[in-house]
């Protein structure tokens, strides 16, 4: 549990520190427009901020089990989409880095390239933190999907109903081998449950549909 607490925080003082570093050094630099030097170091803080509350707070949900009860499967969605899109805003962080640094462009240049860095890291950033505080489970009574930030959402299926079992996969999850397996007991979204983004579908998908009650 530390351990993994301390992990989280160390990856927020990573994505943070290169906004209070920039920050720290427009300071120094007087022809730097004040709003631009604050909002850097705004930036930093609000990662750390948000990223320091989110690894206290929230811990990944488990649930609680009835007698006699067991776990089949328990699972989180695939951090995958996260990493991509903190990938994806480095290219434009660097880039607004050297047209402030080594250009004498306007501001509003590095200022564009730094809002779409800045759009595509806070992205990665709410998905990775989202996603710790998901939980899938399967036992052999119900299907579950419980979700812990403010408060615990808990939404679940008995396996008695179940009716169907699909997956799903966009373009971008078949190239990173990731999908969505769809558990249905009736029509409505109060009679399905998804577990999205994982990396294990197919067996997550048969697992389930061995317990349909049909093929019991």
């Amino acid at each position: 549990m530390i351990h993994r607490v301390g992990s989280r925080l160390i990856i927020c003082a990573i994505l943070s520190s290169p906004f209070f570093i920039s920050g720290g050094l427009a300071f120094l630099d007087p022809s730097v427009p004040i709003l631009l030097r604050l909002m850097v170091l705004a930036v930093g803080v609000v990662i750390m901020a948000l990223g320091t509350y989110m690894s206290l707070s929230g811990v990944a949900p488990t649930p609680s089990l009835a007698t006699g009860e067991q776990e089949i499967i328990v699972g989180h969605p695939s951090q995958k989409p996260a990493y991509a899109r903190v990938g994806l805003s480095i290219p434009f962080i660097v880039a607004t880095g050297y047209l402030f640094t080594f250009t004498e462009y306007p501001y509003i240049y590095p200022f564009v390239t730094f809002m779409i860095g800045l759009y595509f890291l806070f992205k990665g950033i709410m998905k990775y933190m989202r996603n710790l505080h998901i939980t899938y489970t399967i036992t052999d009574r119900r299907v579950m999907h419980m979700y812990k930030f403010l408060w615990l959402h808990t939404k679940e299926i008995p396996v008695a109903r179940l009716i169907s079992i699909s997956e799903s996969r966009s373009f971008f999850e078949i190239l990173t081998g990731r999908g969505t397996v769809v558990a249905s007991a009736g029509l409505g979204s109060a009679q399905v449950v998804k577990i999205e983004e994982i990396d294990n579908v197919t067996p997550v998908a048969e697992a389930l549909r061995e317990m349909l009650p049909s093929n019991a």
